[in-house]
């Protein structure tokens, strides 16, 4: 009995092992993600004679570098503050910032070494380049409130920017280029300084162009004859900015462009007791979080309406829903009463809520409506189909809209994903086109997507750390890992304990998907089938955890090799949003490498083919009517029939010839 038990404990061991790797990776948190402890950080800036005060989302400190220089400043000023998750440090006032292990050092040390000594003067020379090459804006442009009422209103009606008799004082620090088509908007930190600018173009608002140190600033103003110093409203567009001015909304008005808050910016945002969130939720989503949820309130979507222009537009008072506006985070929802205003957001926003429509694949969107968040879709299909050139696709097509995506390719090299997506994005082949490769990286390198720099096996806990510092510093909305099993690799375990530990990841990723309100998508290998057997959901390698896990499970069947006139095709075999199933038809062009869905031109190589279908066609009517009455047309056809293998031959040879 002894040795009986003692061998069933060898073998639980290992899955008691992964039960205990499972049980780590649910508890994977953005606690878990920061390399500093707050404790820590505490410890030693109190060590070395600093006090610290605790504020929203950093901690705050004198300066070190700051309190070597002699300059006679306000003691208020001379403030570090020290992100409380990443341990990332920025003065305001020197625009000194770095990573922690950065400032550990600078504290640790009485005497700068070399290494941070040199980093300092670089950071120091950045800064006067850029004050320099603010002088020469302020010198070649003109204030807002300079211009003429005739000139300012023109100004507007080319930017399309809302305008009221007080819009010059509101847009002060705005500097217009001498053609008026140029529009530069100061970024300032916490101290009110300069330390970047956003540059807008008539007719490309749309590419707005951030200069300056590391982009920690933002654009703020207020409304005249307002009045509270502790609130702020963050909205997307500067045409919210201006109609929460016309409407005397108080408080400081903020620029949140796209709604994006890298972590740098924080400290900008620190002394304001409420913040209200005025736009996407989806979006605002991820900054509330950032900022604390205790301090932020929601301005929730009215009729339809989600941002303050479309509010204005309808007439709405943006006071009264600024002052309405309520808490962004549900901590407890136990009633319907609680969830009501966003099942009717939902109800009038039908069309935003389905998700970011994909342009390349209009069949796609057709029935899966859309790309949401907060969803976890498994892609699969046979080796060598093309799962990876698919999946880069649809990820840039996104990207290409705004959805900042992280890729995690642990099966091909970083570099070799990137020329693929690069030729996806450029269109044509890059060896044939080396001179405009330039201009394709360029623009390339604008879009959102960023990379994971893992290959081969990883352990899952390292990488859910790298995906969470990710999606805390880039505010991500897509996570694309390709695939499960490379990232798995082949260890010692027996099968079953495979098939634990890919349970685990799935898991670990829907989690994530759901909390962080984040798409997750995972390339998966099938099981080997035969060939002639289409793949389904019950194919997927590993356990039914991943298809049942699974929010969209898309297969790509391919049967060019199975069948004389096999295609290649993306089956929909799971979709929990709408529940529409069907296929959408792969066709790969090679040079872009691309399956964007394409018109059909004519063409004469096209010919033989139709002949050869309306052969075929002609043939198979023959026998179907050989039972039918015969009148004069079915003798005609059967004339064309006796014919028909001559006629077939005819095309066959016509196509070798050609």
């Amino acid at each position: 009995m002894y040795h009986t038990f003692k061998i069933n404990k060898l073998r639980l061991k290992p899955f008691l092992n992964i039960i205990s790797d499972i049980k780590k990776i649910h508890n994977v948190d953005l606690s878990d993600i920061s390399k500093v402890a707050v404790t820590n950080i505490r410890k030693l800036l109190r060590q070395k004679g600093f006090p610290v005060q605790d504020g929203f989302t950093s901690l705050t400190t004198k300066c070190t570098i700051c309190l070597e220089e002699k300059t006679e400043q306000k003691k208020t000023e001379n403030k570090l503050f020290v992100n409380k998750t990443t341990g990332y440090f920025l003065c305001p006032k020197c625009n000194i910032h770095g990573e922690w292990n950065v400032l550990e050092r600078l504290m640790k040390k009485s005497k700068l070494e070399g290494t941070i000594k040199d980093y300092i003067d670089d950071l120091q020379q950045k800064i006067d380049n850029f004050q320099n090459e603010w002088k020469k804006i302020l010198e070649e442009t003109t204030s807002i409130i300079d211009l003429s009422e005739n000139e300012t209103l023109e100004l507007f009606r080319l930017f399309e920017y809302p305008y009221h008799h007080e819009a010059s004082k509101v847009l002060s620090d705005v500097r217009v280029s001498d053609d008026h088509t140029v529009l530069y908007f100061p970024l300032k930190n916490s101290l009110d300084n300069v330390v970047g600018y956003r540059k807008i173009q008539a007719g490309r608002e749309d590419e707005s162009e951030s200069c300056g140190l590391y982009a920690a600033g933002l654009f703020h103003c207020r409304a005249s004859r307002t009045s509270r110093n502790d609130q702020a409203i963050l909205v997307p567009t500067i045409q919210d900015v201006l109609h929460l001015a016309a409407s005397k909304v108080p408080g400081t008005l903020i620029w949140l462009n796209n709604c994006s808050l890298p972590p740098v910016l924080l400290p900008c945002l620190e002394n304001y007791q409420r913040l209200c969130l005025w736009g996407d939720w989806d979006n605002m989503r991820a900054v509330a979080e950032k900022l604390g949820e205790e301090r932020c309130r929601f301005v929730r979507p009215t009729d339809g309406l989600v941002t303050a222009t479309e509010a204005a537009v309808a007439n709405l008072s943006l006071k009264t829903l600024v002052s309405e506006a309520k808490p962004a985070a549900h901590r407890s929802i136990t009633t319907f009463a609680a969830l009501r205003d966003d099942v009717y957001a939902e109800l009038t926003n039908i069309d935003k809520v389905r998700g970011v429509k994909w342009r390349r694949f209009p069949g796609l969107t057709r029935l899966l409506g859309g790309h949401r968040r907060g969803e976890l879709t498994v892609l699969t299909g046979p080796t060598g189909c093309g799962k990876t050139t698919l999946c880069a696709e649809m990820s840039l097509d996104l990207a290409q809209q705004g959805v900042t995506t992280l890729w995690g390719s642990f099966e091909i090299r970083n570099s070799r994903l990137a020329r693929t997506m690069l030729q996806q994005f450029a269109g044509v082949p890059l060896e044939q086109n080396l001179q405009e490769f330039p201009k394709f990286a360029d623009d390339f390198q604008k879009l959102p997507i960023y990379y994971l720099a893992f290959h081969g096996q990883q352990p899952i806990k390292v990488v859910m750390e790298a995906v969470e510092h990710a999606r805390y510093m880039h505010d991500l909305s897509h996570v694309v890992v390709d695939n499960v099993q490379f990232m798995l690799g082949v260890g010692d375990e027996r099968e079953g304990d495979r098939y634990l530990r890919q349970d685990a990841v799935i898991a670990a990723f829907r989690t994530f998907a759901t909390a962080r309100h984040c798409h997750v998508t995972l390339v998966m290998h099938p099981r080997k089938e035969r060939e002639s057997e289409d793949l389904s959901t019950s194919s997927i390698f590993g356990s039914a955890k991943a298809s049942q896990e699974a929010d969209n499970v898309l297969i790509i069947q391919d049967k060019r090799l199975t069948a004389v006139r096999g295609k290649k095709y993306l089956q929909i075999a799971k979709n929990r949003y709408s529940g529409d199933l069907g296929i959408v038809p792969l066709d790969f062009d090679k040079d872009a490498l691309s399956y964007q869905s394409k018109k059909k031109t004519k063409s004469k190589q096209d010919e033989p083919d139709k002949l050869l279908d309306e052969c075929f066609e002609e043939y198979s009517l023959e026998a179907h009517d050989s039972n039918n009455a015969r009148t004069p047309k079915n003798l005609k056809n059967r004339n064309k029939s006796n014919d028909a293998d001559t006629f077939l031959s005819d095309i066959l040879n016509l196509n070798r010839t050609r």
